[in-house]
């Protein structure tokens, strides 16, 4: 019995830990593929001239804001899952992965980018 039940806490702390695993897998998907429009239109705005291959590049790059939006609703939720340390490891990801060539917009973006996620702290708080 006592063994049953061990098995039973055990398959249940797994079945926690791989959802956490897979909204933190949802969140930076999704954020990549913000990233991915943004860098490559920074790229193809670096000589002050977006030609129309460009564009297209730029469209093609967006498709993935497609499943973004329609999937709004699970990430928000996602997001709101999200433990201190969660934010905290998302925050840093970003900050890894976001690149574009003017360092200055970059580190701005990066700050608003932690500041939302501290929020979700805030957020928490207001709910105790």
């Amino acid at each position: 019995m006592v063994k049953h039940l061990l098995i039973l806490h055990l398959n249940n702390y797994i079945c926690t830990l791989l959802t956490k695993l897979n909204t933190m897998e949802q969140l930076k998907k999704a954020l990549k593929s913000i990233i991915k429009v943004v860098e490559k239109t920074d790229k193809a705005y670096e000589d002050k001239h977006i030609s129309f291959g460009e564009w297209g590049g730029i469209a093609y790059s967006s498709l993935g804001l497609i499943r973004v939006v329609k999937n709004i609703g699970g990430l928000v939720k996602e997001y709101q899952d999200l433990t201190d340390k969660g934010r905290a490891e998302l925050t840093e990801w970003f900050i890894q992965e976001f690149d574009i060539r003017n360092d200055k917009a970059e580190e701005i973006v990066e700050m608003v980018f932690a500041a939302l996620m501290n929020l979700g702290e805030v957020f928490d708080l207001l709910k105790k």
